[in-house]
């Protein structure tokens, strides 16, 4: 007993000097300084620990200058169980000439002490140097130092972190500070497809996908909670680190260790805590560019409803749009298309797309779109469409124009680049549109009604009213000019015989052949009733004859029921003073003529 006692009191007073005097010295060198204090103590030729590396998984002597040399553990009953780090039950291993202690502290790394003696050492004093010595190494904390190192470098990360207002700055951050802690490791960075980030970086893009290693990273991606996967005889230790915020994952920390290297439990917590901060950081920064995006596209949209608003006719409107359009995406081809209810055509590419919607492609692509619109009324978002053979476009926006639950058209935006457009740029062109689409609705239907007042319902020719008003201004500014009146032989006749909706057809039918052999610059009308008109500017009267034969032949041929027509002709010139009234007076006489001399021909009236 007095033995044991007073063992425990030398322990204590030599343990005791030892923890009162801490230096900044390594773990190692720290349980060498106990070694040396357990020789001073007990009858033994040589005393080392066996520190327990956690990286490793197996037990490395702890040599400084004085205690240099080593007993081999291997050649004691140290099953391969004790060498990996498990605990035993029989924690005193006694041989010949050497006694191995299990240490276990409550605080601290597990260690083997090894005492190498002539004569054996009794069991009773063997219990209390282990019993101390663990209470040693837990007062001593060797892990903390590590530790405090740790929560300092956090502190100081976090605070620097969330300073910062880039994402790519962030993420550099803490790539770097983790080489420089754990330079022995691997890291990459595994972000979704929206992350566009410089080269420098070691990112790789989220892949779903039944692969193991795949699967794992997007566990952890979409629960949030780290992974770990241990492939030490292939490829080493892969840890996945969720960049957890409060809203959201932002990505996923992957950290690689060597073959056959373990990453500790307690640097798994610490590198997920600097994965958790960087989260958290990348969220602020989100957030603040997400509020200053919406802040910069509710000034555009703004913007772009002032000048909406501002009474445009719909050319200015379209090339508003287009542009605006163009420099929020970058689009390489932006088409609007226009419904035609009313029309044999189903639809107008409007003036102001680009030039590919004028092209047979780009109509047979506007084709697909007004299906896809009739069935589904949706907008758009394609990253990689291939619905149509060899077309070159892969991205895709289509957003109706929509007012009122009716659909009056689609705007189409594409790029060569797949996946080019993103899901904010899709959202801001489609609030854009919305609120263009009623100043665009409202000026076709200007334009529509404007059309109306000029033209004849009936035949789509140009009204009397706008005949007279443009000759008019012509002569003003003009140096000739040539009339045509034609009026329909015996029109009674046919309409008595098949009745006025054949009559009706007819005419459709005259004005059809007057369009389709008059040029751009003719304006062609409907006088009244029967009678039809052609202005053509800049033409002799002789040219207005040869015109007028033209018309009078192709109708006679190509009507059904055949009708013919009487035609009379005036013209006027700068040199010789003249009115709308005479103009017309004359070509009426003309006409006049004509229907006397048995109908069916030309008559010119020559001053």
């Amino acid at each position: 007993m007095k033995n044991t006692e007073l063992l425990m009191d030398k322990l204590r007073s030599l343990y005791f000097e030892l923890a009162s005097t801490p230096l900044e010295q390594s773990d190692a060198n720290m349980l060498c300084r106990v070694a040396e204090c357990i020789c001073k103590v007990l009858p033994v030729s040589y005393s080392g620990f066996y520190l327990f590396n956690e990286w490793q998984r197996e037990y490395e002597l702890c040599i400084s200058d004085s205690l240099i040399r080593e007993v081999p553990l291997k050649e004691h009953r140290l099953s391969e169980n004790v060498m990996m780090g498990e605990e035993v039950n029989h924690q005193i291993i006694l041989e010949k000439q050497v006694t191995l202690l299990h240490i276990l502290p409550e605080e601290g790394p597990k260690a083997i002490l090894c005492i190498e003696q002539e004569f054996p050492t009794p069991v009773e004093e063997l219990a209390i140097l282990k019993t101390e010595t663990e209470k040693l190494i837990s007062l001593l904390q060797l892990d903390g130092r590590r530790m405090r190192r740790n929560h300092a470098y956090l502190f100081e990360l976090t605070s620097q972190l969330l300073s910062l207002t880039s994402q790519k700055k962030i993420l550099s951050e803490i790539v770097q500070g983790l080489r420089k802690l754990y330079p022995e490791l691997a890291y990459n960075l595994l972000l979704s497809q929206d992350t566009e980030l410089e080269a420098e970086l070691p990112v790789k893009t989220i892949e779903y996908s039944d692969d193991v290693i795949k699967r794992v990273s997007t566990l952890a991606f979409i629960s949030g909670e780290i992974q770990i996967e241990e492939q030490l005889d292939k490829t080493g230790c892969f840890l996945y680190a969720p960049l957890v915020g409060k809203q959201g994952v932002y990505g996923v920390l992957q950290v690689i260790s060597d073959k056959g290297m373990y990453i500790p439990e307690k640097e798994i917590n610490f590198i997920s805590q600097i994965a958790s901060t960087a989260g958290k950081a990348i969220e602020n920064v989100t957030l603040y560019e997400k509020s200053n995006h919406l802040v910069s596209d509710l000034k555009l949209i703004n913007e772009a409803t002032h000048k909406l608003n501002s009474n445009l006719e719909m050319k200015e409107i379209i090339n508003l749009v287009r542009d605006q359009v163009m420099d929020v995406c970058h689009a390489s081809e932006v088409g609007f298309i226009y419904y035609n209810g009313d029309n044999e055509e189903r639809f107008d590419v409007l003036t102001g797309s680009t030039t590919f919607f004028n092209t047979n492609p780009g109509r047979r692509f506007a084709e697909y779109l007004k299906d896809h619109t009739d069935c589904k009324g949706e907008p758009l978002l394609k990253g990689d469409f291939d619905r149509i053979d060899r077309f070159p476009y892969r991205s895709i926006i289509a957003i109706p124009m929509s007012h009122s639950d009716t659909v009056h058209g689609i705007i189409a935006i594409l790029h060569e680049q797949p996946y080019f457009f993103s899901f904010n740029k899709f959202k801001l062109i489609q609030s854009l549109i919305q609120h263009s689409t009623l100043a665009l609705t409202n000026t076709v239907l200007k334009d529509k009604l404007k059309k109306a007042v000029k033209t004849d319902f009936l035949t789509k020719l140009y009204s009397r009213n706008y005949l007279e008003e443009e000759i008019i201004a012509h002569m003003a500014t003009g140096e000739m000019g040539t009339l045509i009146l034609f009026d329909i032989d015996d029109f009674k006749s046919i309409n008595d015989t098949y009745g006025h909706h054949i009559g009706d057809k007819v005419l459709i039918q005259v004005a059809d052949l007057v369009k389709s052999i008059v040029n751009n610059r003719d304006l062609a009308a409907r006088w009244g009733g029967e009678e039809l008109a052609v202005y053509a500017p800049t033409i002799t009267i002789n040219e207005g004859v040869q015109i007028a034969g033209l018309i009078r032949s192709q109708v006679e041929k190509h009507t059904n029921p055949s009708v013919t027509l009487s035609c009379g002709v005036s013209s006027w010139e700068h040199t010789v003073t003249d009115t709308v009234s005479e103009l017309f007076i004359r070509a009426d006489k003309a006409l006049y003529e004509a229907k006397n001399n048995g109908k069916n021909s030309v008559v010119r009236y020559v001053k």
